[in-house]
């Protein structure tokens, strides 16, 4: 159930300049949230950006009572919390939204993550969940350039399976799309399901090299919200079934085939 978290930073790892994770005391939260599941996060009692922003829960560590954010600076919002100092507080809205699913994953099963750039945000948590249960992920991550991917060193130890990187400049791991890389080597692998997260333009590609093979996916969709749980409407994306879908409402997690995709 959804909660307002009184809560305060506890540190700030940087990556990169505009790559960066935060860790912050919530210790209600950390025991709550599921994989693919978000907060809605407002820096102290500013006003300043007005409406709350929304992250995905990295990691969370329940007997430390921690929850960990990724974040890529983009605008005012990420900037303000990139100058947070330690021991502030914030306040974060959550658990919100549905989270990944595990159901038929069992020991020995093998899913791939396929993540665009800062599209990795959710999926730390997620490995630790698959881990426990035996199932075996390998991760592909892509970006422009390796300046994308700093982020990186995040996962080690965390992958029971193969980690592939691509970059469309070739400047880390295999040259070309990410969505491209996976493709080939999906064909062959058996995937049980596909996770993914990252950019529209991103899900579209891959919403069609899935269908084509026939896998099972789900996808971290992400969208401008306003408020988090349904009220404003402001995070629609557009529907097969219907006209369009409230994705804090019923995603962030959406299966593709559920999305309809630009012509």
């Amino acid at each position: 159930m959804r909660a307002d978290h009184r809560s305060f930073l506890l540190r700030r790892h940087n990556f990169s300049p505009g790559l960066f994770s935060t860790t912050f005391q919530a210790p209600r939260l950390a025991g709550a949230i599921a994989p693919g599941q978000f907060v809605m996060l407002r820096i102290g009692d500013s006003m300043r950006p007005y409406l709350r922003r929304a992250y995905s829960v990295a990691d969370a560590d329940t007997l430390a009572g921690e929850i960990e954010l990724l974040v890529k600076t983009i605008g005012r919002g990420t900037r303000a919390l990139e100058e947070v100092p330690p021991s502030f507080p914030v306040d974060l809205l959550g658990p919100l939204g549905n989270g990944f699913s595990l159901d038929g994953l069992t020991t020995g099963s093998r899913v791939a993550i396929v993540a665009g750039g800062i599209g990795a945000a959710p999926f730390p948590l997620l490995l630790r969940s698959l881990r426990s249960r035996g199932v075996i992920a390998d991760l592909f991550l892509g970006g422009r350039t390796q300046n994308d991917l700093a982020f990186r060193s995040r996962f080690d130890g965390l992958v029971e399976g193969e980690v592939v990187f691509a970059t469309e400049d070739g400047s880390l791991g295999e040259t070309g799309l990410v969505t491209r890389v996976f493709e080939a080597r999906a064909r062959a692998a058996g995937y049980a399901r596909v996770y993914s997260c990252g950019p529209m333009g991103m899900f579209a590609a891959l919403a069609k090299v899935v269908s084509a093979l026939g896998l099972p996916a789900e996808f971290s969709t992400e969208a401008e919200m306003g408020c988090g749980f349904g009220a404003c409407l402001g995070c629609v994306i557009p529907g097969t079934a219907k006209p369009f879908l409230v994705s804090c409402l019923e995603g962030p997690i959406l299966p593709p085939e559920k999305i309809a995709w630009p012509a």
